[in-house]
């Protein structure tokens, strides 16, 4: 077994605050998740899609993602830092999720839905590795930072509720849009760790 070429001397200074920093991306990659994955069905609903291009909306971008999210971590493998590809696959989630406030015809969401999933679903092993590499480097606890994510994903769950039950399924996009927002504003202080081993 090869062993792992040795650190820069840059890799081995820990970025300041690198818990606390990692803690909030997980806090805030897991909120869209959490309005997403219960309450987006409701919108489609709302909206007057059948069962049948429901199933077909939430479906299809997980037989995508399955192609798509290899090669999307593997190039942020290659970049320079993986933290800059983070950044623009959250820019890109924020801009694509803008699609749902147009008309929604069933050809446009399918559109809107495959295309999210691409630039989404990389965000949480990218976030990972950044995590791990923390981990391996300088002892980091991995448990103390990725449970934020947790704590946010329920909290997303519990206030998406409370929110619609006030104003309605067609808040729902507007909330995700939202939650992007606030995930690529805190993208934007990812720690630097360079390119992974």
């Amino acid at each position: 077994m090869s062993s792992l070429p040795p650190l820069s001397p840059e890799q081995l200074v820990k970025p300041r605050q690198f818990e606390l920093r990692m803690g909030l991306i997980f806090f805030t990659l897991f909120v869209p998740l959490g309005i997403h994955l219960p309450y987006f069905p409701l919108w489609l609903q709302a909206n007057g899609f059948d069962a049948e291009q429901i199933a077909i909306i939430l479906a299809a971008p997980m037989f995508l993602r399955v192609v798509t999210t290899p090669l999307l971590t593997a190039l942020a493998d290659r970049a320079s830092d993986r933290a800059h590809v983070y950044v623009a696959l959250t820019a890109a989630s924020l801009a694509l999720s803008a699609g749902y406030f147009l008309t929604p015809s069933y050809a446009m969401v399918l559109a809107v839905s495959l295309a999210l999933t691409v630039a989404w679903t990389p965000h949480s092993p990218i976030a990972d590795s950044l995590a791990l590499s923390g981990v391996r480097r300088f002892g980091s606890n991995y448990a103390n930072m990725r449970k934020w994510g947790s704590i946010s994903y329920l909290c997303a769950n519990l206030a998406g509720g409370f929110i619609l039950s006030a104003t309605g399924a067609q808040a729902v996009p507007v909330i995700i849009f939202v939650a992007f927002g606030a995930a690529l504003v805190v993208a934007l202080i990812a720690p630097r760790l360079g390119r992974p081993r």
